[in-house]
C-alpha cells in the first residue's frame, strides 16, 4: 500500500506506466489502464507528472522503451512512484523485475499497482509482491507454452505456426494457401533469373516493373522492394512447398511453385555465390574469369572508353602495385573465339587421327552416401553413449558439432552433385560460336564459365597478351559437346 504525504509535505511525483499485451486475453486498454492509475494516485495524494507507455509490446522483453523512460525519471529524480495498472505490466520476467525493484529502490523510488496493493514496508508484503511478479512469469510461460503447443500442431498438419502473408499466394483461414494468378508466375520468374545469372539488384528491379507490392507479415502490402525483402522471399522455401519452422522445412499442404530440383538448384547457387560481392552493372561478361597476369589481382569491369568496356586490375587500382592493368572488352572477346575456334578444330583433328571411344564420367555420389551413412551412424551412437553416461557431456558436445559440420559438408556435395548432373549439356562450341552475338552478358558468363577457369591478362604495348586458361588444363580434356 502506498503512503500518504501529511498535510503540508510536498505530494510524490508519480509517473504512470502502462503496457498493452500482446495476448488477446489480457490486451487491456490503455485507457482503463490510465483511469485507474489516475484514481489511485488521487487516493494516495500523489500528483501524476507523466504518463509513459509501451502499446502491444510483450513483457518478456526489457527492451521497451517506455519503461525506460520511466526507471530513467526515478533515477534522475524527476518522479518518485512507479505506477502501475498490475504487477504484471512492469515485466514477466523475473530476472527483469528483480533488477528493476533493486534500480528503483536504490534510488530511493517506490513501484506500486493501483489493482493489486501491497505493503512493500513489510516483510509479509514483499513476499506477496513477489509472489505476484512469479505468478506473472507463470503466467507468461504458460501461455508461450500454449503457443508453441499449437505451432507444433499446425506444422505438423502442413500449415503455417501463423496465418502471415505470403507473395506468391492468397491466404483464406478456411482453404489455407493458394497461389496467386498473378504474383506466382513473377515469383517463379524471379528464381529462374537467379538460376540464370542474374543477381538480387537486378530481380529487385524486375518485380519493381511489375506494379505489384511485397506482402507484409500480416499479408497486406509492405513497403517496397528492396535487396532484403527479396532475399528473405526467395532464401524461404516456401515456394518449393515447406514450411520453415524452428531451422527446419517441413513439408507443407499448400501447392508448390518450384519442383525441388529448382529449389536445390537455388539452394546451391545461393550457397556458392553467398557472401560473393554482386555488381551493379551486368554487361561484365568475363566477370570473375579476368587476372592479371603481373599481379595475379582480379579485373573487374571499371569504366567506359569511348563507349567501349574496360576492365581494370585491382593490383594497379587499389592497391598501386603496378602501373596499367587494364583491357578492353572487346579485345578479350577476339582472342576468346579464337580460342574457341582453336580448341574445336584441334579436337577435331584429334578425334579423326586417334579416334576414341566416348569418356564415361563415374559420379562419386554412392560413395558421398556412403560416407554420410556412416556420419549419421557415428553421430546416432554418439547420442547413445551421451545418454548412456558412458562419456561426459563436453566430449559429446565437442564430437556433437564436428560430425554435424561433417554431415553438413556432405549434404551440401551431394546436392551439388545432383544440380550439376541435371544442368543441360554444355552448348556445342560451332553453335556457341555461330550464336555468339545473340546471347545476353549473363548467358555468355554462365556457357564461358563451365569452359575456361580463368583469362590471364598481361598489360603490353601495343597490346595486351591474353592467355585463356581451360578446365581442363589439368589433362582431363574439354567438357563440352561435339569435341
Amino acid at each position: 500500500m502506498g503512503t500518504t504525504k501529511s498535510k503540508g509535505q510536498p505530494k510524490l511525483r508519480a509517473v504512470l506506466y502502462l503496457r498493452q499485451s500482446t495476448a488477446r486475453e489480457e490486451s487491456i486498454s490503455m485507457e482503463l489502464q490510465e483511469t485507474a492509475g489516475r484514481d489511485y494516485a488521487k487516493r494516495q495524494g500523489y500528483n501524476v507528472v507523466a504518463v509513459e507507455q509501451d502499446p502491444g509490446i510483450s513483457g518478456r522483453t526489457w527492451d521497451r522503451p517506455g519503461v525506460q523512460r520511466a526507471m530513467s525519471m526515478i533515477e534522475t529524480k524527476q518522479a518518485d512512484v512507479i505506477v502501475l495498472w498490475k504487477w504484471s505490466r512492469l515485466s514477466r520476467a523475473r530476472l527483469d523485475w528483480a533488477v528493476a525493484i533493486d534500480k528503483v529502490e536504490s534510488a530511493g523510488g517506490r513501484i506500486e499497482s493501483a489493482t493489486e496493493p501491497v505493503d512493500v514496508d513489510t516483510s509479509t508484503g514483499r513476499l506477496a509482491r513477489g509472489m505476484l511478479a512469479e505468478f506473472a512469469a507463470f503466467e507468461s510461460e504458460r501461455i508461450g507454452d500454449t503457443w508453441k503447443e499449437a505451432h507444433r500442431r499446425r506444422v505438423a498438419q502442413g500449415l503455417t505456426p501463423t496465418g502471415t502473408g505470403h507473395f506468391g499466394y492468397d491466404y483464406d483461414s478456411a482453404e489455407g494457401y493458394t497461389p496467386n494468378p498473378e504474383e506466382a508466375p513473377v515469383l517463379q520468374e524471379c528464381y529462374r533469373l537467379y538460376l540464370a545469372g542474374q543477381s538480387f539488384r537486378n530481380i529487385v528491379k524486375y518485380l519493381n516493373t511489375t506494379g505489384l507490392q511485397p506482402k507484409s507479415r500480416g499479408g497486406g502490402s509492405g513497403r517496397g522492394w528492396c535487396a532484403t525483402v527479396v532475399i528473405r522471399l526467395m532464401d524461404s522455401p516456401f515456394a518449393a512447398g515447406y514450411i520453415r519452422y524452428r531451422g527446419e522445412n517441413h513439408p507443407g499442404r499448400h501447392e508448390p511453385l518450384l519442383t525441388t530440383e529448382q529449389w536445390e538448384a537455388y539452394t546451391v547457387r545461393r550457397a556458392q555465390r553467398k557472401g560473393t560481392r554482386e555488381p551493379a552493372n551486368q554487361e561484365a561478361v568475363y566477370r570473375g574469369l579476368l587476372f592479371c597476369g603481373t599481379c595475379g589481382h582480379r579485373m573487374h569491369l571499371h569504366a567506359r572508353v569511348g563507349g567501349k568496356l574496360n576492365y581494370s586490375c585491382a593490383g594497379s587500382g587499389v592497391y598501386r602495385l603496378h602501373r596499367g592493368g587494364y583491357v578492353l572488352e572487346h579485345l578479350v572477346t577476339e582472342e576468346v573465339l579464337k580460342w574457341l575456334r582453336g580448341v574445336h578444330e584441334a579436337v577435331n583433328r584429334a578425334a579423326a587421327e586417334h579416334p576414341v571411344e566416348p569418356v564415361v564420367r563415374v559420379s562419386n555420389e554412392p560413395a558421398l552416401r556412403r560416407g554420410l551413412m556412416k556420419a549419421q551412424a557415428r553421430l546416432d551412437r554418439l547420442t547413445g553413449q551421451y545418454v548412456d553416461e558412458v562419456i561426459p557431456k563436453e566430449s559429446y558436445e565437442r564430437l556433437r558439432d564436428k560430425l554435424t559440420a561433417e554431415i553438413g559438408e556432405l549434404e551440401q556435395q551431394l546436392a551439388e552433385q545432383r544440380v550439376e548432373a541435371a544442368l543441360p549439356p554444355p552448348l556445342p562450341i560451332p553453335a556457341l560460336l555461330e550464336q555468339w552475338e545473340i546471347f545476353t552478358p549473363v548467358e555468355k558468363r554462365e556457357i564461358l564459365g563451365r569452359l575456361i577457369d580463368r583469362i590471364v591478362v598481361t598489360g603490353k604495348r601495343p597490346r595486351s597478351q591474353v592467355e585463356i586458361v581451360p578446365k581442363w588444363a589439368g589433362g582431363a580434356g574439354p567438357e563440352v559437346n561435339g569435341v
